[in-house]
């Protein structure tokens, strides 16, 4: 099977594969507050992750990020982002 995840998340506001749990592309314009982990890829804009310490990540297009603690993220312009809850 072959999807077109970035073209479908960014019509649809998400896309998935049938039968493959856990994982999924979408279109964050928002600010997400987000429990569990999760590993992300950005496959279009860009993201700030903030951390529970304070600190925080910038992803870029191409770029990802494991993250196993609790953590808000932001896109600074319209981002799709591949999703694992891992």
């Amino acid at each position: 099977m072959k999807l077109h995840l970035l073209r479908l998340a960014k019509r649809q506001g998400q896309a998935r594969f049938p039968g493959l749990e856990g994982f999924f592309t979408y279109l964050l314009t928002q600010p997400e507050q987000v429990e569990e982990p999760r590993l992300y890829i950005v496959l279009e804009g860009e993201v700030v992750v903030d951390l529970p310490d304070h600190s925080y990540l910038h992803l870029r297009k191409g770029e990802a990020a494991y993250l196993q603690s609790p953590h808000q993220i932001t896109p600074i312009d319209p981002s799709v982002l591949a999703v694992w809850k891992v």
